[in-house]
């Protein structure tokens, strides 16, 4: 069975059956902040957090994290974040913090382009959120050099809607029969988009390819 994985992250661990080939590649970007003005953190996503430059600067902070993908980079530096317990987007964050009282200024560390629903919400209702885009993700000049590793391929893992994009408009074969498999709603429905159905997969299951095998 070859399963691709478009995860834009070098040596990701994965089983030996899965082959991480991401689609774009992720650069930082310039942060000029002063932390010390913010109560509550949100992490929009784990490649948030790895390029957040004040990331080791929130030791007394409310560290808030999209999923669990973000809260296990969250836990490589020493912080314990709350997170949704099922929901893992913004409506979920969203619901988390109305649960409880939200105190202080409140920023959300995010990709240019990610979505703005958080802090949009949050202002809307009176909280004061600002946002911090860390990194941007840019596509490559070229993708023919891809176009050999997708062939036979079984499924192919999604992880943005981005990389849905850049497949369809750049790899896409029509006769290949592949199993697509998003990591979320909004992912599938991207995949739809393009006249094609999809399989939403839990990625942080604990043996991911029995999560796969049972779709």
């Amino acid at each position: 069975m070859k399963i691709i994985d478009t995860r834009p992250i070098e040596n990701l661990s994965q089983s030996n059956e899965i082959l991480n080939i991401p689609l774009y590649d992720i650069k930082s970007l310039d942060q000029v902040i002063s932390i010390s003005k913010y109560e509550n953190i949100i992490f929009q996503s784990p490649i948030a957090v790895k390029n957040f430059r004040c990331i080791k600067d929130l030791e007394s902070k409310r560290i808030i994290s999209m999923g669990p993908g973000t809260s296990t980079e969250l836990k490589k530096f020493g912080y314990i974040a709350e997170q949704p317990k099922t929901e893992f987007n913004s409506k979920g964050v969203i619901d988390l913090l109305l649960k409880g009282e939200i105190l202080g200024k409140t920023l959300v560390v995010k990709g240019k382009g990610g979505l703005s629903d958080i802090a949009n919400y949050l202002n809307s209702a009176s909280f004061e959120t600002d946002e911090i885009n860390v990194y941007v993700r840019k596509s490559f000049e070229c993708y023919k050099d891809l176009r050999d590793k997708f062939l036979d391929c079984d499924a192919i893992i999604f992880t943005s809607s981005l990389s849905v994009d850049l497949y369809f408009k750049n790899l896409f074969q029509e006769n290949e029969k592949v199993t697509y498999l998003p990591i979320s709603e909004r992912i599938k429905s991207a995949i739809n988009s393009y006249g094609h159905e999809a399989k939403t997969i839990n990625y942080f299951a604990e043996n991911l390819m029995e999560e796969i095998k049972a779709t």
